[in-house]
Formats: structure tokens, sequence, C-alpha cells
């Protein structure tokens, strides 16, 4: 039997289309930012974000100016200006640090530079630098825009960034026992996540896994984990708040 070119790429174009079709129904929510995907299957919004940021620089001697030049630079970067934050120097006999700090409406940055002296002649100095942004998003981008933004800053100075995010929001009421099961599961499933270790105790219920939808991991043991979602219930405000981070939950919950 014959076919003609026509028909052949007729039928071409038809299996491609179903291909598209049937891998964009397999989960859609995997395709948008895994975090916020994980939150909106659980059925909250992302009500609070904050990303945590640290790296260890070269042990170079570095002086208290120098410590606030770092922390004034990490503020530029952020795209925070001068007159906007504050900075405050520490020093100890253990440690020299510069703390640049900006409050705004559903806005928190801080950048810390410090010098830690271990105890014992032979051990170095250690330098790091910490940024951590919390804030609420207007989109899922914000929280790659800020992670870029913090990973840029330690590879300025040096460093390679190690981040962690967490992702807040809520349901209205208590959920009974099946429901906080339920809806974390659905988070789990947004993100195709595997269940390691599950804490419950009342009013709270934490779930760790490891999800391929996110590339950064730790390994605990003999396993990789890389997703942390958990939900407490509050009867102050009548709220049960859902948290969700990676590679774990790295604020108090």
């Amino acid at each position: 039997m014959r076919y003609n070119g026509r028909f052949i790429l007729a039928i071409i174009g038809a299996l491609f289309i179903f291909a598209v079709i049937i891998g964009h129904a397999q989960n859609p929510a995997v395709r948008r930012e895994p975090l916020s995907a994980a939150m909106r299957a659980v059925g909250a919004d992302v009500e609070e974000m904050s990303i945590n940021g640290w790296a260890k620089l070269a042990n170079d001697k570095q002086s208290d100016a120098k410590l606030e030049e770092m922390a004034r630079t990490a503020m530029q970067s952020l795209g925070i200006s001068d007159d906007s934050y504050t900075i405050i120097h520490n020093q100890t006999q253990y440690q020299h640090m510069a703390r640049a700090e900006a409050v705004a409406d559903y806005f928190h940055a801080v950048a810390v530079a410090e010098v830690i002296y271990p105890r014992g002649d032979k051990n170095k100095p250690e330098v790091y630098l910490v940024v951590n942004i919390e804030a609420k998003p207007q989109q899922d981008s914000d929280m790659q825009e800020w992670k870029n933004k913090i990973i840029g800053i330690m590879e300025n100075f040096g460093g390679e960034a190690r981040i962690s995010t967490c992702l807040v929001g809520w349901l209205d009421g208590k959920l009974g026992d099946e429901e906080w099961n339920k809806h974390l599961g659905y988070g789990f499933n947004a993100v195709n996540a595997t269940i390691i270790d599950k804490v419950r105790t009342n009013n709270f219920v934490s779930l760790t896994g490891f999800s391929p939808a996110i590339e950064e991991y730790l390994t605990v043991g003999d396993r990789r984990i890389n997703v942390n979602m958990a939900m407490r219930y509050s009867p102050y405000d009548d709220r049960t708040y859902v948290t969700i981070g990676s590679p774990v939950i790295t604020r108090e919950y």
C-alpha cells in the first residue's frame, strides 16, 4: 500500500502533537517551580518565602573594614540602597562580624560577613558570608531570581553557595487526621517525590523525601533527601500552616 508525502507528514505531525499532549498531562505541576507547585497541590497559596545562602570563603585575614565592605557589597547586589539598611559590628575573642539588615513591609534581608577564630594555635581563621531573604513572592519566578542573586554574590567573593529555600502557606481551620496525610501526599505527588521519613505528633506532621524535580540534595546515611514538608495547626488563629523546604526546612515551624 502506498502513501503520499502529505499523508505521511500529517501522520507524523499528529503523533508529535499527541506526544506533547500526553507529556503535559502526566504532571503539569512539575513544569512550574517545584516548591511552589507542591504548595499549590497541598491546597495553599505561598504567603511567605525565605532563602538562606552561605559560603565559606578563602581564609585570608579579613579586617573589620573588609568585612563591612563585603556586607555592603552583598546588599548592593541585592538591589538594596545604602539608606535602606543598617549595619552593625560585633567583635569577640573568637569572632569578628559585620551584619547589614534591611526591613520593610513583607521584606527582610540580612547579609553577614564574619571571621571565626577557632580555639587552638594550629587552627586557621574561617571566613563566611551569609545572605538571607524573607519576602512575600508575587510570582513563581521571584524565588529563582533571589536565589540567582545570592549565588552570584557568593561566587563574586570566590565561594560556593549553599542554598536552602522555604515556603510558607496555610489552610483555614484544623484538618482531620486523614486530611493531614492526604494534603501532604498531594504535595509529594506534585513533584514526584518519594517519602523517606515521617514524624507525627499532636497538631504536627513532617515528611522528608527525595524528588527528581529538584537538583540539589543532601546525603543522609545512604539516602538522598531534598524536600521537607510539614503541617502544624495553630489554635491561636485557627489555621493549619504548611511549610515546604528544600533540601530541608531551615526555619521555625
